[in-house]
């Protein structure tokens, strides 16, 4: 009875890390930013998302080319791929805060291609 009882304990013990490092890459919200067909802009100016691993979705409907990039103050946070026509996902694990988002583009951020990703 006493192997049992040790056993079950050693079990348990190696099971709980695999399920809390599992949970490491859970999603805790998932964006989605567009370009319209014309025009240096997102179709969202603002976007909001939970603090943990976050997914953003970007669809680029215009012929120009444009991406995501997030920053916090100038410190670059993560990026999609530079796409025309397309789709690209990227991947970004953020605090609570105030982030910037903006296409990297020369010339399109300060043409009006950013807005404010609010994480809670």
């Amino acid at each position: 009875m006493r192997t049992f009882a040790l056993t079950a304990a050693v079990v348990a013990a190696i099971a709980v890390p695999a399920v809390s490092s599992a949970s490491t890459h859970t999603i805790s919200s998932v964006v989605h930013l567009s370009a319209p067909v014309s025009g240096l802009r997102y179709d969202q100016k603002t976007v909001h998302a939970h603090a943990g691993r976050i997914k953003i979705v970007f669809l680029n409907r215009s012929a120009i080319k444009h991406n995501v990039n997030v920053e916090s103050g100038e410190h670059e946070l993560g990026k999609t791929a530079t796409l025309v026509h397309g789709t690209t996902t990227m991947f970004v694990t953020l605090k609570a805060g105030t982030y910037n988002f903006y296409c990297s583009v020369p010339g399109h951020e300060d043409a009006g291609m950013h807005g404010t990703l609010i994480v809670s």
